[in-house]
């Protein structure tokens, strides 16, 4: 596929990296020559300086056969107008945009993207995209992963093997033995820093990282048998008070009663803007990184911290101080990979990378067949990919132990007529199906081919 990514800052080079890796024909545009320099001399991409909505920079770019464009500079207006110049002038059959302020995202002025006023397929919300997940995170403790497929009736979980974890050693084929009711599929497991797809002999091992499918109502019982007690925070400190920061605040406001809920904010105007936009909220004036701070805020009876400022420093400095004074749970925003490996082998507590989550909402537009959702682990070392069934699919017919998928692969749930049916070696998949399977990334394409539309598709 033809690909033009108008902007090659951080979100727009990772894009860039995932999409040249799985085969794409990247073109990048950017008007900074030292970015385009740089990324022109680590991947497999073409650069060319310049604006990313001038016609005929698009021009040179290949605009006239692209496929899609995607539009993620710094400036809303600029992303905005690639589009309309994509559509206008070349045709270009899928647009993406990153739109960032919330006067375009008003829902009032929702036929404000249309192919007749501004013609953007896709609006990407990295800050939206962000918070729901760190809600995911915090609304389900003891997962680092918590990401829902199926309509919502499955959860793909990540969930580590603690060295008190009940089922340390156990074999995974035992599990249904100890566990009849647990009704969940152990899909990957990522040990010494690689991903594996498991077999049934396999045991699990102190430090593994497992990742898990199971129905979301059991969640908590999937949890539970990894020695993982799901209590529900009520003492929460938020750190930032931004985009992220301000919604994450609203989906804890509105979703989580019975809550104590403090915000340090370093900004004097978005802390006053803070205070007035949320009543039952306590809004601190300050740094995240000043101990006398985090000490007003009772960081040592806090349930949890989640660091969500610009700051990677900020974040990893303010998570660090939150556990070592007792705070029962951490998580931070980081997107550098020094930061995201210390966190974990310290063991000060969590992180989600903003970058990756922006990739995973992306990709689900990029990749070729009936997906529907896709989700892309921090690394890149797997996704986890929901398609529709079509009547030509090799998964229609055979039982799954009959498919034989290749090592990399692995079924993890099925949703049928609103019904959610977790795959055994018995099970036939129909027509119709929407089916979640977990990849590593050199499996992808054979994915995409499960899911085609038909044999002429490809």
């Amino acid at each position: 596929m033809k690909i033009i990514i108008c902007g090659a800052g951080s979100s727009g080079r990772a894009i860039a990296e995932k999409l040249s890796e799985i085969g794409n024909e990247v073109t990048v545009i950017d008007s900074s020559k030292r970015l385009i320099e740089n990324l022109g001399s680590k991947l497999d991409v073409r650069g060319i300086v310049g604006h990313g909505a001038h016609p005929d920079i698009l021009g040179e770019a290949g605009a006239g056969d692209a496929e899609m464009l995607i539009a993620v500079t710094p400036s809303d207006e600029i992303n905005m107008m690639a589009c309309q110049v994509a559509h206008s002038l070349f045709e270009v059959p899928k647009r993406i945009a990153r739109v960032r302020d919330k006067s375009y995202l008003n829902p009032s002025y929702q036929d404000l993207f249309t192919n007749t006023n501004l013609p953007v397929n896709i609006i990407i919300s990295p800050e939206k995209e962000v918070a729901e997940s760190v809600f995911r995170r915090f609304e389900l403790p003891g997962t680092f992963e918590n990401v829902p497929f199926g309509d919502n009736q499955l959860r793909f979980l990540g969930i580590k093997v603690d060295k008190d974890c009940p089922i340390k050693n156990t074999e995974i084929s035992s599990l249904t033995e100890l566990f009849p009711d647990l009704n969940t599929v152990i899909v990957g497991l990522k040990r010494d820093g690689h991903i594996l797809t498991p077999k049934l002999k396999d045991n699990l091992v102190e430090d593994d990282l497992a990742y898990l499918i199971c129905p979301s109502d059991m969640a908590e019982r999937a949890l539970s048998i990894f020695g993982k007690k799901p209590e529900q925070a009520r003492r929460i400190i938020l750190v930032g008070g931004g985009s992220i920061g301000k919604e994450v605040a609203k989906l804890i406001e509105s979703k989580i009663d019975n809550i104590s809920l403090k915000i340090i904010e370093l900004r004097d105007e978005v802390a006053e803007n803070l205070s007035d936009k949320f009543e039952k909220c306590v809004v601190i004036l300050g740094s995240g990184m000043d101990k006398d701070i985090l000490n007003e805020a009772e960081i040592s009876n806090a349930d949890i911290l989640i660091s969500l400022t610009n700051s990677d420093e900020t974040n990893f400095i303010s998570a660090a101080f939150a556990k070592s004074d007792g705070c029962s749970r951490v998580i931070a925003l980081l997107n550098n990979k020094d930061f995201q490996g210390l966190i974990r082998s310290v063991d000060i507590g969590d992180f989600l990378d903003p970058k990756a989550i922006t990739v995973s909402s992306i990709l689900r537009h990029v990749r070729r067949g009936h997906i529907r959702n896709i989700y892309t682990l921090t690394d890149g070392s797997a996704e986890v990919i929901e398609g529709e069934v079509s009547s030509s699919s090799d998964l229609v017919g055979p039982t799954i132990e009959e498919l034989h998928l290749a090592s990399g692969l692995r079924i993890g749930g099925i949703l049928r007529d609103e019904k959610i049916i977790m795959p055994r070696g018995d099970t036939k998949i129909k027509e119709g199906d929407y089916v979640t399977i977990f990849s590593t990334p050199e499996k992808i394409h054979e994915v995409e081919q499960l899911f085609r539309v038909s044999a002429s598709y490809y």
